[in-house]
């Protein structure tokens, strides 16, 4: 009798092992995916009504580098991108970015403007940090995509 509820026992500890393991492997296969967010955003010293603005800290970002008082929002994308894999998305008819998650946050940005890659920048993005791609400046505006990590 005694054995047998040793043996019993024994099952259990490993099941609960395998089960923990298991477990761990999907949360850190969960973590490893980066959350972020790709905002196109037009910088001008023209009030835009109607026109939705940026958050505060993104325009006391954008004002302490560039000469535009107003900055606004054009188009946002959210995207996931898991470990070591490259995501693509559009941020308007010309515009589009193309991401790589690189691992631990750090990540690599294309800008390109129709089939012309502007630019490429790779940072390490932490939670409430931004990676800033500035684009041509024309006249009294220029356009910039402002990207945030969201977890």
């Amino acid at each position: 009798m005694e054995i047998l509820s040793k043996y019993s026992l024994g099952k259990f500890f490993v099941f609960v092992a395998i089960w923990l393991f298991v477990v761990s492997g999907v949360a850190s296969g969960k973590a490893d995916s980066i959350e972020i967010s790709a905002s196109l955003v037009v910088g001008t010293s023209k009030e835009k009504k109607g026109s939705k603005k940026v958050s505060d800290p993104i325009r006391k970002r954008l004002s302490k580098v560039f000469k535009w008082r107003n900055y606004y929002k054009l188009s946002v994308k959210q995207l996931s991108i898991p470990d070591d894999k490259t995501k693509t998305t559009k941020l308007s008819k010309k515009a589009f970015i193309k991401v790589n998650n690189r691992k631990n946050g750090k990540i690599s940005v294309s800008l390109f403007s129709g089939a012309k890659m502007l630019i490429q920048k790779s940072q390490t993005l932490r939670t409430g940090g931004y990676m800033v791609l500035a684009g041509d400046s024309k006249g009294d505006s220029a356009w910039f995509i402002v990207i945030s990590k969201t977890n």
